[in-house]
């Protein structure tokens, strides 16, 4: 059974128990199909899942590839090209909306009334289009040599290596799927797909579970805003009795600035949680709301002059949460006197990964602009990081 992806279920309904809904059904049947190989079955379901989500660039990426299957399987020019034309746009689609697979990127730059697989540059999306045809009818074994004919015609195609990769899983050889997944990987290894397949085929076919865990953590690094990139982990953990769970971190309200004058902020304070009685080292939290009110008024211009906006960092969240850590630490305050948010605050302070909570599990769109740059360099703390503090317990004590 193919199983490039679990996309189509959203990261909302794995954090939380809720009723099943009709659509979730669709989706859920669709894929099903999908994984299987069955994509002109699939195809009327993805249709309706466009129509029913616009904003979900995922159903539209998978209308382009069964559109693309269901294209492979007719002789009829016309209908040739019509479908040409619907992949095309569904593709355009999903470019629009977010799609990074560069694979996509191509086919929503298909020109209908051009010849499939006669210019150069097109080489590699004419051998993935006859290596989808033959998994699609089934061929796993044509389907894995025109990918590789693929990913040797066009380096830069992320997606030959990676379904090389999955077809080789499909046929149970791990090792060759590794070798393969690697490959995928050296293309973007900022990209969560080929680590998130690679923890799909060793918890499927292999019997060591700590190494899929492992690419299933490479592939939350490569991409933790994305939501398809946490459900490896969250089905491993699922599989070996183990929880997915970011340390908890309440922070006071950000501070506000006047519109009209930027440099008046008003500073929103809880004072119950600043209580010390009620809550040992609350007061701490004052640092965190004076800091940030100062990047709202003139450090962030100080710190970023080249950026003609504010936004919220890195470098003042940063500063915030490590001043309201070293002040409690000043005050002595043993951990277990202290509430959940300040002692893993502190404990994240002495592991030095206080970054990577920032980044990971406290960002907001600002934040966020600071994770690339951050990665390049902490690869490695960032992976410990979600080992350590987010992915808790297993190994199925019952194997």
């Amino acid at each position: 059974m193919r199983k490039r992806t679990n996309w189509i279920v959203p990261l909302g309904l794995l954090l939380a128990v809720s009723t099943a809904t009709a659509q979730d059904d669709e989706a859920a049947k669709a894929n099903a199909l999908y994984r299987e190989g069955k994509k002109l079955d699939a195809l009327p379901l993805y249709e309706e899942l466009v129509k029913n989500n616009p904003k979900e660039w995922v159903y539209a990426e998978r209308l382009a590839v069964c559109l693309e299957a269901k294209s492979a399987q007719t002789n009829d020019p016309s209908d040739f090209k019509a479908l040409r034309a619907r992949e095309r746009d569904a593709a355009q689609v999903a470019v629009q909306l977010g799609d990074p697979n560069v694979f996509v990127q191509m086919m929503a730059k298909i020109d209908p009334d051009a010849p499939v697989d006669l210019a150069p540059a097109d080489r590699g999306l004419a051998f993935m289009r006859e290596a989808e045809k033959a998994f699609t009818a089934g061929d796993f074994s044509t389907a894995f040599a025109k990918y590789a004919q693929a990913a040797e015609a066009d380096p830069n195609l992320y997606a030959a290596p990676l379904y090389a990769g999955d077809t080789a899983f499909n046929q149970k050889d791990l090792k060759t799927a590794a070798v393969w997944f690697t490959r995928a990987i050296a293309v973007d290894p900022n990209r969560e797909t080929a680590y998130r397949y690679w923890g799909d085929a060793i918890m499927a076919l292999g019997n060591d579970p700590m190494a899929a865990k492992s690419k299933f953590i490479d592939a939350m690094v490569a991409e933790p805003y994305s939501k398809y990139a946490w459900q490896g982990i969250r089905q491993w953990a699922q599989k070996e009795r183990a929880v997915v769970l970011a340390p908890k971190i309440d922070r006071p309200a950000a501070p506000l600035a006047d519109p009209n004058k930027p440099n008046n902020v008003t500073i929103n304070i809880d004072p119950g949680a600043t209580d010390d009685k009620k809550h040992p080292g609350g007061s701490a939290w004052l640092m965190y709301s004076i800091v940030r009110a100062g990047y709202r008024g003139d450090e962030f211009k100080k710190d970023f002059p080249d950026e003609k906006e504010y936004r919220h960092t890195l470098k003042e969240e940063d500063s915030a949460l490590d001043l309201v850590a070293t002040s409690v630490a000043a005050k002595r305050i043993k951990l277990d006197k202290m509430d959940e948010s300040l002692r893993n605050l502190v404990e994240l302070k002495q592991a030095g990964m206080l970054d990577c909570w920032i980044l990971i599990n406290g960002a907001d769109d600002g934040i966020a602009q600071d994770y690339d740059a951050y990665r390049k360099d902490h690869r490695q703390l960032l992976h410990d990081y979600l080992d350590k503090f987010v992915v808790h317990g297993g190994i199925n004590p019952a194997r």
